[in-house]
């Protein structure tokens, strides 16, 4: 089941949702409290609208009983950002290998997640896993809180099947802070740890074990983030690229209209064409970037992929964190460079 009709299995559920999105964001700033742009909606409003259907039909969501609607409140926020583009980014498969397998340093800071080209992103995620369960991709959108200030990463994971008739997604969340991008995974990490012993007891095993699952679960799922947000991410074929759309003015104030289809952005394709015909070039033997053979060896082999980043902007004054991913490093066969490739700049 693709995005799409996971958009229009919700909007069966909670026919009035959208509806109640358009409320919400016109009272931004007005009868309700001011939240930043890169925030398409709180989930205070998320929470209202599946609050108000679980009403409906004499469910407290507080109780036991509502407790899984729970789940719906991040969904229901993924997809009413996500409605209003509907974008979908497909990695080129040499690409898409290279940055999951990037490593996050411990310096990265969150603020470069701002950087999203729309509110809510559907990235797809062939061959992975989460906890076991296959992967087909997930959504990806910041979260506000206006009333502590409170900023989140979250993702909607999508565990849909072929034979799926219903849309299986599982929300999560990401804190972020005054710490880097790294330490709010960690973060995620012990936070899954406390709530597998609470659910399974001290004793067992499987909280450690699960709370690791989720680590290395995550990790990937953000780099591939940061790619599109970096400033050397390469999106769409250069001419048109994803964007935040403007509300237009109707009788009855401003809306969002979404668009009749899915749009799909095609990502590192230049990229991957010279990542290939870089490995084309190289002698067969060359080890690739991570082996063991790479210390002892004085063959030329590859050195992994890793990012970059700086902040500009003056001191006492408002900065900005740029960040760049920098391809794998042929060592060894004449030169020391980077592959090639011709990116346009992200602004």
């Amino acid at each position: 089941m693709n995005p799409k009709k996971a958009l229009e299995y919700y909007s069966r559920v909670y026919p009035s949702a959208w509806k109640q999105v358009d409320q919400f964001r016109a009272g931004r700033g007005k009868d309700l409290p001011f939240w930043p742009e890169w925030c398409f909606m709180p989930l205070a409003g998320a929470y209202a609208i599946v609050s108000a259907e679980a009403e409906k039909q004499g469910i407290d969501i507080t109780s036991p009983e509502g407790m899984p609607l729970i789940n719906d409140v991040g969904i229901i926020g993924a997809l009413a950002a996500w409605r209003v583009t509907q974008g979908v980014y497909r990695f080129d498969p040499d690409v898409y290998r290279a940055v999951i397998d990037t490593p996050i340093t411990g310096d990265l800071p969150h603020d470069v997640l701002f950087n999203l080209p729309e509110w809510c992103v559907y990235i797809e995620t062939p061959g992975l896993e989460f906890l076991g369960l296959p992967l087909s991709g997930f959504f990806a959108y910041l979260e506000y809180d206006a009333n502590d200030g409170r900023k989140e990463l979250r993702l909607v994971l999508d565990h849909t099947r072929p034979e799926d008739t219903v849309p299986v997604l599982m929300s999560q969340v990401i804190h972020l802070g005054p710490w880097p991008l790294l330490e709010s995974v960690e973060r995620a990490m012990r936070e899954a740890e406390r709530v597998s012993r609470e659910r399974w007891g001290s004793t067992e095993p499987f909280p450690i074990e699960a709370a690791k699952q989720v680590y290395t679960g995550f990790m990937p799922l953000v780099s591939l983030l940061l790619y599109i947000c970096s400033v050397n991410g390469e999106i769409g074929d250069g001419e048109r690229r994803p964007t935040r759309p403007r509300p237009k003015k109707t009788k009855k104030g401003q809306r969002m209209f979404p668009p009749n289809q899915v749009t799909t952005w095609n990502v590192g394709v230049r990229m991957g064409a010279a990542l290939r015909r870089a490995k084309m070039s190289a002698p067969r033997d060359t080890p690739e970037a991570g082996g063991e053979k790479q210390r002892a060896s004085p063959r030329p082999h590859y050195r992994r992929a890793h990012w970059h980043g700086y902040w500009t902007g003056p001191r006492d004054g408002e900065r900005k964190f740029i960040l760049k991913w920098l391809s794998p490093v042929l060592v060894g066969g004449g030169d020391k460079e980077n592959i090639p490739v011709t990116i346009r700049p992200v602004e």
